[in-house]
This record gives C-alpha cells, structure tokens and sequence, in this order.
C-alpha cells in the first residue's frame, strides 16, 4: 500500500468519516431504546411530554454520555494514550 497515494488517502479518510458517522448513529439508537425503556414505563409516549419525563429523559442521556466518555478514557489509559 503505498502511503502518497492521494486517492488512496482520500479513500481512507472517507471510509474514516463514514465509520463514525455510523458509530453516532448507532449510539444514538442505543441511547434512544434505552432511555425509551426507563422513561417510559407503559412503552407509549404521553400526548404531552410533562416535566417528570422530560428530567428522565435528560438524566438518561447524559448518564449514558458520561458512561461513554469514561469507557473512552479508560480505553485510551489501557492502550497507552492511543485509541
């Protein structure tokens, strides 16, 4: 594989971008059914979003967010600072 191929590189940093792309979108999904699960107990939305769910809703996402980061973390300090 020759490294100063420039359609090669723009290959790979295309094939890059779409690997996370599809990551967001999977983590997205994830965050989406699981926080669906715990927020909404009868797994039917309310006509009207009230207040009590919308705090669970933003308190699911960020807890899975922070979970996120930290598996990130912890990954990168294992691998020695690469990810």
């Amino acid at each position: 594989m020759d490294s100063a191929d420039p359609q090669l590189a723009r290959f790979l940093q295309q094939l890059q971008a779409e690997t996370q792309r599809q990551k967001f979108t999977e983590q997205v999904h994830t965050l989406t059914g699981r926080c669906w699960d715990v927020c909404f107990s009868d797994y039917r939305p309310p006509s009207k979003m009230d207040g009590k769910t919308q705090t669970c809703i933003q308190n699911c996402v960020n807890r899975m967010i922070d979970a996120s980061n930290f598996m990130v973390e912890h990954l990168s300090k294992m691998n020695g600072g690469h990810v």
